[in-house]
């Protein structure tokens, strides 16, 4: 089967970009289109405080540090992940409603891929982007 993702976004200058990619459209096809765009972006990424490790957000976010660096992820990933580290449930509507918080800050971003959200986090520079 055939896919069609379109991508659009803006840089810190204002300068709007378009890519649209048809065929065998892979994860890793995609994480390569985002480390692009957060290179033309200039993102110089954002330093967060310490997390307080003893909270539901502080293992949500050390889950994600390191299950996720340098990874695309869901919603659905990270509650998964999170159950198996804590060994305790969280809802997924409590997952997302982090996720999409970090989003609004700036700690991740957030595109929409077909029906769902896809998060990666910022990072400090340019060139983590491109570690594996």
């Amino acid at each position: 089967m055939q896919k069609k993702v379109k991508i659009e976004f803006q840089d810190d200058s204002g300068a709007r970009y378009s890519l649209a990619v048809e065929g065998r459209v892979s994860r890793e096809k995609v994480l390569k289109i985002m480390d692009l765009m957060e290179l033309v972006e200039g993102e110089n990424g954002i330093t967060e405080p310490p997390v307080d490790g003893s909270t539901v957000f502080g293992k949500l976010m050390n889950v994600i540090n390191e299950s996720f660096a340098g990874k695309e992820f869901s919603s659905a990933d990270v509650a998964r992940d999170y159950e198996e580290k804590e060994g305790a449930h969280i809802p997924l509507s409590t997952v997302s409603t982090y996720l999409s918080r970090l989003a609004t800050r700036g700690t991740l971003k957030r595109q929409k891929f077909g029906n769902s959200w896809v998060y990666r986090q910022v990072y400090l520079h340019a060139e983590q982007a491109l570690k594996p």
